[in-house]
């Protein structure tokens, strides 16, 4: 019995040393088994941060392209909507230019039938001349009418100038002559005198007198450099100067005229003249 006892405490030390080897490997794996676990839970708790980091950056990320694409469809709907207004203002420039186009060939056709007109009065002209040069060689120069006007009480710068108007609408060219003279000299700072020695130029051409309308039509002009007689002057005043053969300096005159009255009836008749060859017309009155 004590040989077996013996014999048998060599083998159960053997087991319980390799037990307690066993449990020490096994608790000391244990323990590595559970840092590793910590660790990695640690790992985790680390990574499941920065997924919620990322998915912070993408919500904003999102806002952001959101914010983008709203801008986008904006300036598509500015960008669509100037276009249609650049569209539209084109289609408007369009039609002014053709309006405008319109009125150009209007314009052309009435020059043109202007200068038809002057060139139809221009052979009338002519024809006229020719019958006053079978009845008479000149014409003389205005004069009152015998005994002239008899004194009576003074009268106001506008009736003086009045009773010129009626003499010359009555045909009295020298009583018309007298009458706005009188009127030039009594009253020389008058805003009438530059028309007065206008009609007395008109009464002068219509006696054929061309230089003495010529000065007179000069004399009004510088009276009075943009006063309302001042285009008609300065057309009548060409046409002085075209019957005394000065054609140069007549179309002198005729372009200053179109160059500072541009809009003018006068304008719009000197433009016709100076359209016109060298040498033709016979003026008319003036309106």
């Amino acid at each position: 019995m004590k040989g077996f006892v013996s014999a048998g405490r060599p083998r159960s030390r053997a087991v319980v040393g390799r037990l307690v080897l066993g449990a020490s490997l096994g608790l000391a794996g244990c323990a590595a088994l559970q840092d590793q676990v910590s660790t990695q839970g640690a790992e985790l708790a680390e990574l499941r941060t920065g997924v919620d980091g990322l998915r912070s950056d993408l919500q904003a990320l999102r806002q952001q392209v959101a914010a983008l694409q709203a801008a986008m469809e904006s300036a598509d709907r500015r960008a669509t909507a100037e276009r249609e207004a650049g569209e539209a203002r084109g289609r408007e420039t369009q039609d002014v230019a053709q309006r405008l186009e319109t009125v150009e060939r209007r314009v052309e056709e009435l020059g043109e039938g202007v200068t038809g007109l002057e060139a139809g009065t221009a052979t009338l002209a002519e024809q006229f001349a020719r019958l006053e040069a079978g009845t008479a060689t000149a014409v003389s120069p205005p004069r009152p009418r015998p005994g002239g006007r008899r004194p009576g009480p003074p009268i106001s710068p506008e009736e003086l100038f009045d009773r010129g108007m009626e003499s010359y609408r009555a045909g009295e060219l020298g009583q018309a002559v007298l009458d706005f003279e009188e009127f030039a000299d009594k009253h020389p700072g008058h805003p009438l005198t530059p028309s007065a020695h206008f009609w007395i130029g008109e009464a002068y051409f219509r006696s054929r007198d061309f230089e003495q309308a010529a000065s007179r039509y000069q004399k009004a002009i510088d009276l009075a450099a943009t006063g309302d007689r001042t285009p008609d002057a300065l057309l009548r005043l060409g046409l002085a100067l075209r019957s005394l053969h000065r054609e140069d300096r007549a179309r002198d005159v005729w372009a200053r005229l179109v160059r500072d009255f541009p809009d003018t009836d006068a304008a719009l008749r000197a433009r016709a003249v100076l359209r016109q060859p060298l040498r033709s017309v016979r003026p008319s009155e003036p309106r």
